[in-house]
């Protein structure tokens, strides 16, 4: 039976890898940076609408993981701890930029649909011989309107809807009760709803 060491570093689980990072692998940093760079890149892109600033957070996430390598313990998956790191780091950013974008307030109650999916609230475009173009130009906007969300309702979406976060690893990853989360990625959902129908009629409409 090969040992961990014997297994191709591509193929090693994440706690073989952060185990030997804490012991100061380097080649096993690499796979890890290799490993998660697209998917935190990702994330940081969504939560900072694709800003030239977004390469630089990345890389400020990936310092700050290695930096603090060695207090991961396991309670959580690293994937849940990275994007809690990456969250964080975006947060913080959006609040010092104090960037100021209209949005529609999330405050009103919109139900319990949790487990409706971002995709099953957009309005169907019907069948169109252009179906591939509707169908990016309706990515395009939902894009669109969820760069126009507030913050930390980005955020649960962002986890959630793209990175494929449960519930229970968003809550982990953004320090929020399971309610919080649910709360939020409701409102979020219906908003961006909202902002893709308005963007698809003649007259954007805001709702206040």
């Amino acid at each position: 039976m090969e040992g961990p060491s014997e297994i191709p570093i591509e193929s090693q689980p994440d706690q073989a890898l952060i185990q030997r990072c804490q012991a100061g692998d380097m080649k096993a940093a690499e796979e890890i940076f290799h490993r998660y760079h697209g998917p935190v890149h990702n994330l940081v892109a969504r939560m900072v609408r694709n800003g030239p600033e977004t390469e630089d957070l990345v890389q400020d996430v990936f310092l700050k993981a290695f930096k603090g390598m060695t207090g991961f313990k396991g309670a959580s998956s690293f994937r849940t701890w990275i994007y809690q790191i990456a969250t964080n780091t975006c947060l913080n950013h959006l609040a010092k930029a104090e960037r100021r974008y209209a949005h529609d307030s999330l405050e009103a109650p919109l139900g319990t649909d949790y487990d409706q999916t971002l995709g099953d609230r957009l309005p169907d475009p019907g069948p169109v011989p252009e179906e591939a173009a509707v169908t990016a130009e309706i990515y395009r906007r939902i894009g669109e309107a969820v760069d126009r969300l507030p913050a930390d309702f980005r955020a649960v979406l962002v986890l959630r809807d793209f990175q494929d976060l449960s519930y229970e690893e968003v809550a982990r990853a953004l320090d929020l009760n399971l309610g919080t989360v649910k709360s939020r990625l409701a409102r979020a959902r219906r908003q961006v709803q909202k902002w893709v129908e308005d963007l698809f009629s003649d007259e954007p409409q805001f709702h206040e």
